[in-house]
């Protein structure tokens, strides 16, 4: 399976490079009637132009042959004005030319026909653009990128094979690049639903083949056989014959990797007949069949398959297959009992796989060194190619972090035992038949006393010897069973230790498996505190009782511990009385409790990097085998990782929590950013209904004492008179202390914070005061800025339902941005230019629309898709902390529900559009 896995990715891959036809000169019903159809009409017209064009796209058409359609597709164009049939022809050329390697002559054909597809907005011109960009580019996230975007344009097309040909190319996209295999059955689904209503046969036999092979990789083997003998049957009707060779070639990979040989074989060979009448490259269907006959047995059809399939590799510079074919050679001739040349075919493959880079190959030509130096008896070469095969079997599995060398060298050792049983039971076999032998040798000589005494002896010494081999036979075997059982333990502890990301409970966990596998009178795990310079030890064990904390320096040469961490070697003492002198000066007796007699510190270390220590300690002299010091080593590395794990844990939670606590300090820091945008306008606008109020309060205190001296004389209709004016002042005086303190409160909702709670506003209102506010700001700075401003209100929007701190804020920093563009721009001298700024706000289906726009110097395409990024600002230093549009972004997206938008055009100005649901 290991090995089949490299060659499915390959024929995906092929299949998604070529989905669009056949990889040769392929013969179909459908190509062989464009053809006629050019034949039977000669005028140079838009129906000439129209069928040079499909061919010119039809990937199973020769590139030579593809060229010289479009080229003439281009030059009818041009006589005949036609600038949709020009631009798909210069698409094909395109295509042609990337294929070929000629990039600068691929860019210049693609802009070319971007022009006519912008001036004739045609939807599937673009989009077959966008299909051809995808197809060359190499970059898996530019090609899934321009695929997406021909996907998002042949929508909006009528075209639905257009539209069935780009989700097809998104599915193969998502399965072979990126392994997302339910993005992948999504859009392939969709692209058949698309290719039913479009009743298109070619499209259909893509789409099924396109799902069998998504289903064969997922391991549903039923549903790929079903979807790929759909394509297979249409087909005949069809009649392409690079289809049929590539779905034959995909049959025999299903029937393959489900271990149904004798169909793969049948399959494959019918991939040979057809690429023998198209006269393609057949390296890949052979090499196929060599790894099936090789699976077989077969091996003279294996070698001759495998040799003729390196051939056509090499021919056309595949690395990757010859790669995959040495290794088939190699596996070969292990079961042909030739190892050295097994050896030498792998060596190829491995030594072509390293500079290839091809992971893979490095994996499977490591495993077919591995078992061939086994054979030959070469034991460390085997090993040493067993821990490379793993090592690049991991890195392609990404599985859990493991360091199995321990295990490999275990493993190593059992298969010698299990050689060494194989040879003791052939002996014992050889001595019972000899035992026979010697019975029936003495039934023979029965009547010869002294022969018969001497064969009694040679039997009970014979018996003696059979039962002892035995009785060593079954203990070797019985030691064998418990040690693979503990391997498997072994795992089951690996996976519960690294399973916590709590330093507390990985102690725990350790401390509770240890205790199963040895004598843990005494258990503790030292972790390094790089700041003190100590081992710490947070929970000792001590007859199963935790110790309370404590710590050593790891500079004190008279601890384990610390001499175990500094040097990052083991501590193996299994007498401490009589060996403690080969690490230590003087050993410290403990304060309580009983000295421990057998002692092990083990370093912990995780990619070079040393965590602490692990000791276990028994009160009995030589507590410890030496397989209880193999597990514990293989624990230790487990508990390395476990603790790393955690450590990066709390330092991600820690890293979380400063983020979070300095993203609300920057959020609160641009709204008073905002506050003291407003200050300025606030204080302009304040000023006038203070003054208001002072003048209408002098003018009533003279017009109270005129009142008085009227009184004074008697004449009480002027006084009444004078009355009316004073109450006519003191409604001025009220109407403007009101308007003053509507904007303090303006100006403190806008400071304090949203609660996030929806009311009914004028939003109207609310966009003409933050307009007057904004631009008295900047009035109050620079005194010699003026603008015009323009505003186009819809009275019919009324009240709307939003949250008006929030929104305020919004209208403000638009605002802001907007008076500070024209600004710059004045500022620059430019004549004639008149500064402005205009709002309006509309009600359309079911939405407000609220647009600021600014005739300044805009924003350049390359920043426009930048400006909503957090910190992002067009702003010099210390002028903008470059979070205001990306506040504004999130208030109007999220809190609202709606699209905050822009449209720039350089030189000429900016305008930002907020939409929101009523």
């Amino acid at each position: 399976m290991l090995a089949t896995t490299l060659m499915m990715k390959k024929y995906l891959f092929l299949f998604s490079l070529f989905a669009l036809g056949a990889i040769m000169s392929a013969q179909s019903l459908q190509i062989d009637l464009l053809k006629k159809e050019l034949n039977d009409h000669a005028k140079e017209d838009i129906f000439r132009v129209n069928k040079l064009n499909e061919l010119a796209f039809d990937l199973s058409v020769m590139p030579e042959d593809r060229s010289k359609f479009a080229t003439e597709a281009v030059s009818i164009s041009n006589k005949i004005n036609y600038p949709e049939g020009k631009g798909k022809a210069l698409v094909s050329l395109a295509l042609v030319k990337g294929r070929e390697g000629n990039a600068a002559e691929f860019s210049r054909l693609l802009k070319e026909a971007t022009v006519i597809s912008e001036k004739t907005r045609n939807t599937e011109l673009k989009a077959s653009i966008f299909i051809v960009e995808g197809m060359v580019n190499d970059n898996l996230q530019k090609k899934l990128m321009f695929l997406l975007k021909a996907d998002s344009v042949a929508a909006r097309s009528s075209n639905l094979i257009l539209q069935s040909r780009a989700k097809y190319l998104l599915a193969n996209t998502y399965v072979t690049a990126f392994s997302d295999y339910e993005k992948a059955i999504d859009y392939n689904f969709k692209a058949l639903h698309l290719a039913e209503l479009a009743n298109d046969p070619k499209s259909l036999i893509i789409c099924w083949t396109g799902l069998g092979n998504i289903y064969a990789q997922i391991g549903d083997q039923k549903n790929a056989l079903l979807y790929l003998n759909k394509a297979e049957n249409a087909n005949q009707t069809f009649k392409d014959l690079g289809n049929e060779y590539l779905l034959q070639n995909a049959l025999g990979e299903r029937y393959r990797l489900s271990g149904n040989y004798p169909e793969a074989i049948k399959a494959y060979n019918k991939g040979l007949e057809v690429g023998k009448i198209l006269g393609t490259n057949s390296s890949l269907n052979e090499s196929n069949l060599a790894d099936v006959y090789t699976r077989m047995n077969n091996l003279p059809l294996a070698f001759q398959y495998a040799n003729s399939a390196l051939k056509g590799a090499t021919q056309i510079n595949d690395v990757g297959g010859e790669e995959w074919i040495y290794g088939i050679l190699s596996r070969a001739y292990l079961k042909d009992g030739d190892p050295d040349r097994a050896v030498y075919y792998a060596n190829l493959g491995f030594s072509s796989a390293k500079k290839s880079g091809g992971t893979e190959n490095l994996r499977d030509n490591a495993l077919a060194l591995s078992e061939a130096y086994a054979k030959k008896n070469d034991y460390k070469n085997a090993y040493e190619n067993r821990l490379l095969y793993i090592k690049y079997r991991d890195s392609i599995m990404n599985d859990e972090v493991r360091n199995r060398t321990a295990v490999e060298q275990y493993t190593y050792n059992i298969n010698k035992k299990e050689a060494q049983i194989n040879v003791l039971n052939e002996q014992k076999k050889g001595q019972r038949n000899l035992l026979i032998g010697a019975l029936s040798l003495l039934l023979l000589i029965f009547t010869v006393a002294d022969l018969l005494f001497k064969n009694n002896r040679q039997k009970q010494k014979a018996n003696k010897l059979l039962e002892v081999q035995k009785q060593e036979i079954d203990e070797k075997a019985k030691a064998l069973s418990d040690q693979k059982d503990n391997v498997e333990l072994l795992n089951n502890i690996g996976r519960k230790i690294t399973s916590s990301l709590s330093i507390e409970k990985v102690i725990g966990t350790v401390y509770k498996n240890v205790n199963k596998l040895m004598d843990a009178n005494v258990f503790g795990i030292g972790i390094y505190n790089d700041q003190l310079k100590t081992l710490e030890f947070p929970c000792t064990y001590e007859n199963g009782k935790p110790l309370p904390f404590y710590s050593n320096s790891v500079d004190d040469e008279n601890r384990f511990g610390s001499k175990c961490f500094k040097e990052g070697k083991e501590i193996i003492q299994h007498n401490l009385a009589k060996n403690y002198k080969n690490h230590l000066q003087e050993i410290e007796m403990p304060d309580k409790g009983l000295q421990a007699v057998s002692v092990i510190f083990l370093p912990l270390i995780v990619k070079g990097k040393k965590l602490g220590v692990i000791t276990v300690q028994s009160f009995k002299e030589n507590a410890y085998s030496e397989y209880q010091l193999f597990m514990l080593r293989n624990i230790a590395i487990y508990t390395a990782i476990a603790i790393d794990n955690a450590e990066s844990y709390e330092e991600l939670n820690h890293t979380l929590s400063t983020l979070k606590e300095t993203q609300k300090q920057l959020i609160q820091a641009e709204k008073m950013a905002s506050l003291g945008e407003l200050t300025a306008g606030i204080a302009h606008e304040i000023q006038n209904p203070l003054n208001f109020v002072n003048n209408f309060s002098e003018v009533s205190a003279e017009l109270v004492d005129e009142m008085n001296a009227e009184l004074g004389k008697g004449d009480i209709e002027e006084a009444k008179a004078i009355a009316m004016n004073v109450k006519q002042n003191l409604e001025k005086i009220n109407h403007h202390g009101k308007r003053a303190d509507a904007i303090v409160k303006g100006m403190l909702q806008h400071s304090r914070s949203s609660k996030g709670v929806k009311e009914f506003t004028d939003l109207n209102a609310l966009c003409h005061e933050y307009l007057r506010l904004s631009y008295h700001g900047l009035r109050a700075k620079e005194k010699s800025f003026n603008a015009m401003i323009k505003t186009d209100y819809d009275e019919t929007i009324g009240r709307v339902e939003i949250i008006p701190q929030d929104f305020g804020r919004v209208i403000l920093n638009l605002l802001t941005n907007a008076f500070y563009a024209i600004d710059e721009k004045a500022k620059s001298g430019i004549k004639d230019y008149e500064p402005t700024v205009s709002v309006l706000t509309r009600k359309e289906n079911k939405k407000i629309v609220i647009k600021v726009s600014d005739n300044g110097n805009g924003i350049p395409k390359e920043i426009a898709e930048k400006i909503f990024q957090p910190f992002f600002t067009t702003k010099p230093t210390g002028k903008g902390t470059g979070l205001g549009l990306s506040m504004s972004y999130d208030i109007i997206t999220k809190a609202h529900n709606g699209e905050l938008l822009v449209e720039c055009e350089e030189n000429k100005g900016t305008t930002f559009s907020i939409i929101i649901p009523v």
